[in-house]
C-alpha cells in the first residue's frame, strides 16, 4: 500500500517522523487532506488540529498554531510554530481564554493590528477544547 513519508516538527522539537495512510491540516485558505501520490504543494498553515493517521497505528490529532506545510514526491514535511498535544490542555484555562478573546476580537476592526493575533489565540483556545473532547 502506498505511504508517505512525515517529518513533523517545531523550531525545539521533532513531534512526529514516519510512515502515514494520511495527513490533514489546516492551511491558510481552508483544510485539506493529503493522500500517497498527492501533487507537490506548499502552504502556509493557520491554528487548528492535524489529523495523522501512521500506517498499521490509531489515528492522532495534535494542534498546531501557524507554520509551513510541504509535499514532494509523497514526502511531507510539516513545521509548525507552536503545538499543543492533549495532555498539555488546561479546560479551565481555555475556557476562560476563549471568552476573553472573543470579547476582545468583537472590539477589533479587520483592519485592526491586533485583529490577526487575537483571532489566532482565540483559535488556538478553541483547539484546545476540541482536541480535549
Amino acid at each position: 500500500m502506498p505511504e508517505l513519508n512525515v517529518s513533523f516538527v517545531t523550531p525545539s522539537k521533532k513531534v512526529f517522523e514516519g510512515k502515514v495512510e494520511y495527513i490533514s491540516a489546516p492551511g491558510a485558505l481552508g483544510e485539506f487532506g493529503v493522500l500517497p501520490g498527492h501533487e507537490s504543494f506548499m502552504t502556509i498553515l493557520d491554528v487548528g488540529l492535524l489529523d495523522i493517521q501512521p500506517k498499521g497505528e490509531d489515528k492522532f490529532k495534535i494542534l498546531i498554531v501557524g507554520g509551513y506545510f510541504e509535499v514532494d514526491n509523497d514526502n511531507v514535511f510539516v513545521i509548525a510554530d507552536e503545538v499543543v498535544t492533549k495532555e498539555d490542555v488546561d479546560l479551565e484555562k481555555a475556557q476562560k481564554n476563549i471568552e476573553k478573546f472573543k470579547n476582545e476580537l468583537s472590539s477589533l476592526s479587520f483592519d485592526d493590528a491586533n485583529y490577526e493575533r487575537v483571532r489566532r489565540l482565540l483559535k488556538k483556545y478553541e483547539g484546545m477544547l476540541e482536541l480535549a473532547s
